[in-house]
């Protein structure tokens, strides 16, 4: 019995001892295995020396260190590859669920255009497919156009062959001078008119002139400046840096103004005074054929139409090359235009130019302008010179056009616009080549809508019913908005001193004849302007313009009463420009509604109406001439800009200048009196209470309407 108990002794401390060696081992392992952890987090990919030696502190072997790295860089790798699935599975599922939301959403959508539903599935797809089509065309001109500039621009200045065709009826010498190489500076081609062989033109008027005092040689000479612009605006064009770099005020392209100098050395033509430079370049796909395009430029009175905020005055001087009858290749114009921002706090710039078109191939028109000084004399100390500048045209299919512009004037700086406009006016805004196309653009649509087959119309009193009376709306507003933006021009032509309205904003006031042939001679129209700023979004205000409801707020015209759009016209494919025919709610004003048009562009916006009998309406719906209508237009300018205000607290630091985003107004109206039985100053105080109550009307609802939602 004693044998076998401690038989049984033994066998119960070996296992005992078999159970602390486990324990022991396991202990052992785990500790190995905490420090190769630690060893991985450190360095995953050890070498073989320090594998020896991890192999050495640890008591394991080289190959069992090199598997344990292996296998847990293994390990480490998969659960990161399953986070990552993880992760993007529930990401794939949430977007699954939005577009099953994005789905449904577009079946209940509506054409913001024309009111209809959106495109089906297969009309989708078509649509693509289209796109694609006019994608892959567009890239095929887009090399075409940049095969062409290369091709230009590889030749130096001086070797370009500038070739055009005869003119039937001009001399050889004539078209030997338009078709060779010129060796002259395309830089100081337009220049040195102002130097010691500076042309002098004397004239009384600006017409066109049958005996016109342009000698030959003068006209060789300006043919000479004006192909030597066209060489310059091609290099412009094609070059992009160093010769061109991106603003950082806006990221527009402008010129670097000492790589253009090293190109194309000029004369300073302000030697007097100090000057600026303003120059731009862009470029856009516009809706109007090349050709079509092309010959509006050479037409002063239609090229005047298209830019009707830009351009106030426009007149073709003499004709020195009539061109090629089929393409308007080679023509040569003697040119004036005036242009003007739409207030009248900022000086209109006075330009005598020449302007000459090219054809460069098949489909390509290259368009150059650059000043001159004709009738010196009458003008001896003009205010802002242009630098060779302009635009190429290159034809593309669909009634379409891929038009290329660049801008570049030099400025007497003691013509400065007032301090709220100068920032728009002196960075290239105002009068810049993306302001240049955007309003091409807008008027390409709106002439376009005037011939369209269908364009979307509101009309809910039945008051136009045919597209002949739609096109004569259009007509009537076009005449409108045109004798608006024509009297805004009152810088220099004021004829009684300036006033004061609400906060000490300055009323400008003119008064000329009436010329209407309807009217007596006896009335005069009296016009009023003035500009100020507020510090509210110009799409607000807008907003608050053209919505008829809240226009008792603010016009005194309408008495405090309400009124009632009865009918509206698209003019374009922006949703906000548009024709509206507004009938006043007032007893006594029966027989008068409102014609306006708002529209929209990228500088501005503009809300311009005008009061008209019932009749004269009647009449353009008819289709019968609009053009002896009297119209007295009134209209709100909208401009989006940002005020210095000087000594701000911008930091906690100290002060300095903070630049606050806000919006110009001007206010304009013009009204008829009668002469006879009212006095100049009546017609005056009249006028200035008319505009002075209308401004404090508009503050009042805007900065004090605090019910007013935006």
């Amino acid at each position: 019995m004693d044998m076998t108990m401690a038989a049984a002794g033994g066998s119960g401390d070996e296992q005992k001892n078999d159970q602390n060696g486990k324990k022991s081992y396991r202990r052992h392992k785990s500790d190995q295995t905490t420090k190769l952890e630690e060893l991985f987090s450190v360095c995953p990919h050890p070498d073989e020396k320090q594998r020896r030696q991890i192999a050495k502190d640890l008591g394991l072997e080289p190959k069992q260190v090199k598997f344990w790295f292996q296998n847990k860089r293994t390990q480490k790798k998969t659960q990161t590859e399953r986070a990552n699935n993880n992760a993007l599975r529930v990401e794939n599922e949430r977007m699954y669920n939005e577009n099953l939301v994005i789905r449904e959403t577009l079946k209940n959508i509506i054409c913001p255009s024309c009111g209809g539903p959106p495109y089906g599935d297969k009309g989708h797809e078509h649509s693509l497919e289209k796109l694609r089509l006019e994608n892959a065309r567009l890239n095929v001109e887009r090399e075409k156009v940049s095969n062409l500039l290369t091709m230009y621009m590889e030749k130096p200045t001086s070797e370009l062959k500038l070739e055009s065709t005869p003119i039937k009826g001009s001399s050889s010498r004539d078209a030997l001078i338009l078709g060779s190489p010129l060796k002259l500076g395309v830089g100081s081609a337009g220049m040195n008119l102002g130097g010691s062989t500076s042309l002098s033109f004397q004239g009384e008027e600006i017409v066109s002139n049958p005996g016109s005092k342009v000698t030959k040689m003068e006209k060789t000479m300006m043919s000479q400046i004006a192909i030597a612009a066209k060489e310059e605006l091609l290099r412009l064009l094609c070059t992009s840096e160093p010769l061109w770099f991106k603003s950082s005020i806006d990221q527009r392209f402008v010129l670097h103004l000492e790589c253009y100098e090293n190109l194309f050395p000029r004369i300073n033509h302000f030697k007097n005074s100090k000057a600026h430079v303003e120059s731009s370049k862009d470029s856009r796909i516009v809706k109007i054929q090349a050709k079509e395009l092309v010959d509006m430029f050479l037409d002063s009175e239609k090229w005047k139409s298209f830019f009707p905020t830009i351009v106030t005055k426009a007149q073709t001087i003499e004709v020195l090359e009539n061109g090629s009858i089929d393409s308007r290749s080679g023509t040569l114009l003697l040119m004036y235009k005036e242009m003007h921002v739409l207030s009248p706090l900022v000086p209109s710039r006075e330009f005598y130019f020449l302007r000459y078109c090219q054809q460069l191939e098949a489909g390509v028109w290259v368009i150059a302008d650059v000043s001159v000084d004709y009738m010196k004399g009458t003008n001896p100390h003009p205010s802002s010179w242009r630098f060779p500048s302009g635009c190429m045209v290159h034809e593309i299919s669909n009634g379409a056009c891929h038009v290329s512009w660049v801008e570049h004037v030099e400025v007497d700086e003691k013509i400065q616009p007032h301090q709220l406009y100068r920032y728009i006016v002196n960075n290239n805004i105002a009068y810049g080549a993306k302001r240049w196309l955007t309003e091409l653009q807008r008027m390409c649509e709106r002439f376009i809508s005037v011939g369209a087959e269908y364009i979307s119309n509101y009309d809910i009193g039945g008051v136009i019913t045919t597209i002949g009376g739609r096109k004569g709306i259009m007509k009537l507003s076009l005449q409108m908005v045109k004798n608006f933006y024509g009297f805004l021009n009152m810088s220099s032509n004021t004829n009684f001193p300036q006033h004061l309205t609400e906060g000490n904003n300055r009323v400008t006031i003119s008064a000329q004849k009436n010329t209407n042939p309807s009217q007596p001679n006896s009335m005069i129209t009296i016009t009023a302007a003035t500009s100020f700023w507020l510090p509210l979004p110009s799409q607000n205000l807008y907003d608050f313009f053209r919505d008829p409801i809240r226009r008792a707020k603010w016009d005194v015209m309408c008495y405090k009463n309400s009124v009632q759009e009865i009918a509206r016209i698209s003019s374009g494919t922006h949703p906000s420009n548009y024709i509206s025919i507004i009938q006043p709610v007032h007893p006594t004003m029966n027989n008068v509604v409102m014609i306006q048009e708002s529209s929209f562009d990228p500088l501005g916006s503009y809300v311009v109406y005008s009061p008209l009998n019932i009749l004269d309406i009647r009449r353009a719906i008819n289709g019968e001439d609009s053009s002896t209508t009297s119209i007295f237009p009134s209209g709100i300018v909208i401009l989006d800009n940002e005020q210095s205000i000087t000594n701000a607290p911008t930091s906690s630091s100290g002060n300095g200048i903070l630049r606050t985003r806000g919006s110009l107004l001007t206010v304009a109206f013009q009204i008829l009196m009668n002469s006879p039985t009212t006095t100049a100053l009546e017609s005056v105080a009249v006028v200035n209470s008319l505009i002075t109550s209308t401004v404090k009307n508009i503050k009042d609802a805007l900065m004090n309407g605090s019910n007013l939602e935006f």
